[in-house]
């Protein structure tokens, strides 16, 4: 489902957190999500919670999460028609050929709708708990990269042999391939010097963050590293992380709404209310359009909206209408089809 924007339209689809929420609540979203016409769905890559300040802190924060492999299956098999992938998995705890053994599998499973989703890993305590390194941030790019170039390969139909510091196959091959024609890869992250170029060499699509002023700064410099290799940047989707949305009649009301969700999933009550009032797809209808309109100017062609639980029906109901109202389509083909 889609708004305007730069003279097209922003794709709208929601990372649904595997966090503080039980298998059939998460199970029903995917279907509603689906029902309701929205563009993408995606489950994300952590072990632990991953929301507010105490998370990010090596001690972490405790209580229930779903992995996200294993919740994507149950969204293909709850869904029948809506792109699907994990956004992103981390490259410290995955193993590159299992994770595109893993992709391409459920490519099978749900008919051809999985983009597979890798960035550099962030959340040390998703690392340490499960015995994995968590280097510094250049090493765990450097493992991005290897990670990237082997995946990318297989997914070509490559046989792989890689001798890395991080990353060593033998003779690796993906077989079956994968039931599209061209899985794929989408890597998140926005680092310029080093990150954007993984990017611009690897992958079919790319998840930044930010505000749109931010965002339109990044893809920019993303274009130019298409320039440097001789890539045409036209070839990869752009795709954007934004914050939780919460629609009501009033910002107040919208307010109070989204920060009792956040306190659910961990944040402190302070904490809650200040990133439910930065948020800037918080108020009514015409607020939220209008924000995602400017990420589509920023040019993200898609914005994916992260999607805490206890979930929010009014606001997919009153999104999903509102884009209606637009003249917009449901959701369009995945990443791979241009």
């Amino acid at each position: 489902m889609s708004v305007a924007g730069a003279g097209s339209a922003i794709r709208v689809g929601f990372q649904v957190w595997g966090q503080f929420v039980g298998w059939p609540e998460l199970m029903a979203e995917a279907r509603e999500i689906e029902r309701l016409g929205f563009a993408s769905l995606w489950s994300n890559d952590h072990f632990m919670p991953a929301a507010g300040a105490q998370a990010a802190s090596p001690e972490g924060l405790d209580g229930p999460f779903f992995e996200g492999w294993m919740t994507l299956a149950g969204f293909a098999a709850a869904t029948t028609r809506i792109p699907l992938g994990v956004l992103v998995s981390g490259a410290g705890y995955r193993n590159p050929v299992l994770l595109v053994k893993q992709a391409t599998t459920l490519d099978h499973l749900s008919g051809g709708r999985v983009t597979l989703g890798l960035g550099a890993g962030w959340h040390e305590r998703d690392h340490r708990a499960f015995g994995f390194d968590y280097p510094s941030l250049g090493e765990r790019i450097d493992r991005l990269d290897e990670q990237a170039t082997v995946v990318r390969r297989l997914l070509d139909g490559e046989e792989m042999t890689f001798a890395g510091r991080w990353v060593r196959t033998e003779r690796a091959r993906n077989d079956p391939p994968p039931l599209q024609p061209r899985l794929p890869l989408l890597i998140g992250g926005s680092g310029e010097k080093r990150t954007l170029r993984i990017v611009a060499r690897c992958a079919d699509a790319w998840n930044g963050e930010g505000d749109p002023a931010t965002y339109a700064h990044k893809n920019a410099v993303l274009d130019e590293r298409c320039a440097e290799i001789g890539r045409d940047p036209a070839t990869i989707r752009r795709t954007v992380g934004v914050p939780p949305a919460c629609i009501r009649d009033t910002r107040a009301a919208a307010v109070a709404v989204l920060a009792a969700t956040l306190e659910r999933n961990g944040l402190e009550p302070d904490e809650a209310r200040a990133a439910a009032e930065d948020s800037p797809l918080v108020g009514d209808e015409v607020t939220v359009l209008a924000a995602l309109a400017a990420w589509r100017e920023a040019g993200a062609e898609e914005a994916v909206v992260d999607w805490p639980a206890p979930f929010d029906r009014e606001t997919l109901e009153r999104l999903a209408a509102a884009l209606r109202l637009e003249g917009y389509p449901d959701a369009g083909p995945a990443l791979a089809a241009r």
